[in-house]
């Protein structure tokens, strides 16, 4: 019941914030760059730098993906367990996952956000992240390292 109580006032606290509008309106719906490069393993090392110097664990780079994650801490973690996990469950981890693919003469990067925590029995359990604030946070980060927006005509 407790268990309940406080999923209610976490939720509750969440619908009464105000929702950030989104920088963008990209094609597929999740943040998405153009750097003026041909070049994708240059845009993937600015990929895992930008992953370092954020303090996440670089999980796999490649020049045609990076994925970069670490546990959640605090607050986030908690909440995050309350949703998609139960006292039994690993603590929350945050991923984010960069595709990275030539268009044209530039390379374009599209990223997808998610969280997840492994269950008692092994079973992992993911949830998306692609709420209005998240999206805009990925989205500076990728402007940030020299990504122009790509945004629907």
């Amino acid at each position: 019941m407790k268990k309940i109580l406080m999923i209610v006032a976490a939720l509750s606290l969440i619908g009464c914030a105000p929702e950030v509008e989104r920088m963008a309106v990209t094609p597929s719906g999740r943040p998405e760059v153009s750097f003026a490069t041909s070049n994708t393993a240059s845009v993937a090392d600015k990929l895992t730098n930008l992953c370092a110097g954020k303090g996440l664990l670089v999980q796999n780079a490649s020049s045609s993906e990076v994925v970069c994650g670490g546990q959640m801490q605090g607050g986030d973690a908690i909440l995050a367990q309350m949703l998609i996990g139960n006292s039994y469950s690993t603590t929350p981890e945050l991923f984010v996952k960069f595709v990275i693919f030539k268009n044209g003469a530039t390379v374009r990067v599209q990223a997808y956000q998610w969280m997840q925590t492994q269950m008692a029995f092994g079973q992992v359990r993911k949830s998306e992240l692609n709420g209005n604030a998240q999206f805009n946070v990925v989205l500076k980060a990728l402007i940030s390292i020299g990504g122009t927006p790509v945004t629907t005509s």
